[in-house]
């Protein structure tokens, strides 16, 4: 079998949206190192029409990790669908790819995995990497049965602590040989992004923006069962903003506008940078913040790629440990309840979970934060 540094043409299949990519940086910075001369085509899921969620072209640097980029769309329609996989087929044979890289999370169908396996053979594509290794390591679904919200655990039991899913992914490389990158989650923001980001700092946050105390504030999601509310971040902020003078950020898609617009306008004070700045731009400027404070979400994964300390309110549908943010000095606000593990994104059982984190409770870890 040819070494890795000898491939001409690597294909890597990664889909999902903002934190999915985050998430897969270390991984493809590792696969980077180990394959200097290969052209690496990423292989990923188009955005939807009119939505506001960021897909890997949107949040990976256009030089330097990946030289092509292929797109699928995911759309219903199944007489589409079916054009759309014959031409991806053809796109990838014409190709002639070396190796395949499956980077695809591990709550992906074992039937899903024997259909990609399929196809990607179809394209020509005959050495497979990662493919029996995550085949081997599924997370099982809980039962589908309705939970009584007044029990006191799940009938499967709690769920079991996992590792971090970048970690998995390295994990996976590292079974092929490929040892880890030391450049982590870097997201190899350019000059013009970080002049960019400071310049829209200097505007909305004064001049004097990296001597003040900005706060990343993310209190949105594309999942609504991730969403802790939102006068709970109101009043967590303002008191933060009353004791430690800091001033709030708040980042997001267009989707996350109207309610960072409610809460600068409630209190007095901060900038709404949702749907203004983009993935990477918003990441640039979110390397001067102090803390972020949100749900678990696309922003989160952002702001521990730039070195940022998360206080990170968890909704109990998945995993812990699972999807927690890369780096050290983090603090994760998660409660186990009966329905753990639902994978839902819209709630069956009154946000049980999240109501369980007390507003003081996240006060308290911010402050924490901000006192190291």
């Amino acid at each position: 079998m040819r070494p890795w540094s000898e491939l001409e043409r690597i294909l890597v299949f990664r889909t999902g949206h903002l934190g999915d990519t985050i998430v897969a940086l270390p991984a493809l910075h590792s696969l980077r190192e180990a394959c200097p001369g290969s052209h690496i085509t990423l292989l990923c899921n188009a955005g939807e029409a009119g939505g506001d969620r960021v897909t890997a072209p949107g949040v990976l640097p256009r030089g330097g990790l990946i030289d092509e980029w292929l797109t699928y769309g995911s759309g219903r329609n199944p007489v589409a669908g079916a054009i759309a996989r014959a031409g991806l087929l053809r796109q990838l044979r014409s190709r002639r790819f070396d190796a395949l890289v499956y980077l695809m999370t591990r709550n992906r169908s074992a039937g899903a995995i024997a259909r990609d396996r399929l196809f990607f053979r179809a394209a020509g594509i005959r050495r497979m990497v990662g493919v029996g290794y995550l085949s081997s390591r599924l997370l099982p679904r809980r039962p589908s049965a309705p939970i009584d919200p007044d029990s006191v655990a799940h009938p499967g039991g709690p769920l079991p602590r996992v590792e971090r899913e970048s970690d998995f992914l390295l994990d996976l490389l590292a079974a092929e040989g490929i040892p880890p990158s030391s450049r982590g989650a870097d997201l190899l923001l350019s000059a013009h992004e970080l002049q960019q980001a400071d310049a829209w700092l200097a505007a909305h946050c004064g001049d004097d923006f990296r001597s003040r105390t900005l706060l990343a504030l993310a209190p949105g999601s594309g999942w609504k069962s991730k969403i802790w509310k939102e006068e709970h971040f109101l009043e967590v902020t303002r008191r933060l903003v009353e004791r430690h003078s800091v001033v709030p950020v708040v980042y997001g898609g267009v989707d996350e506008r109207p309610v960072g617009e409610r809460i600068v306008a409630a209190l007095g004070s901060g900038a709404n940078s949702a749907g203004e700045l983009g993935a990477r731009v918003g990441a640039a400027a979110m390397r001067h913040a102090r803390l972020y404070l949100g749900n678990d979400t696309g922003s989160m994964h952002l702001a521990a790629a730039v070195g940022v300390p998360c206080v990170a309110i968890f909704a109990a549908i998945d995993y812990p440990g699972r999807w927690e943010p890369g780096g050290a000095g983090h603090r994760i606000l998660r409660v186990a309840v009966p329905c753990e593990g639902c994978f839902t994104p819209d709630c069956f059982n009154r946000h049980q979970c999240l109501e369980a984190i007390p507003p003081d409770r996240v006060l308290a870890a911010c402050e924490e934060v901000l006192g190291r």
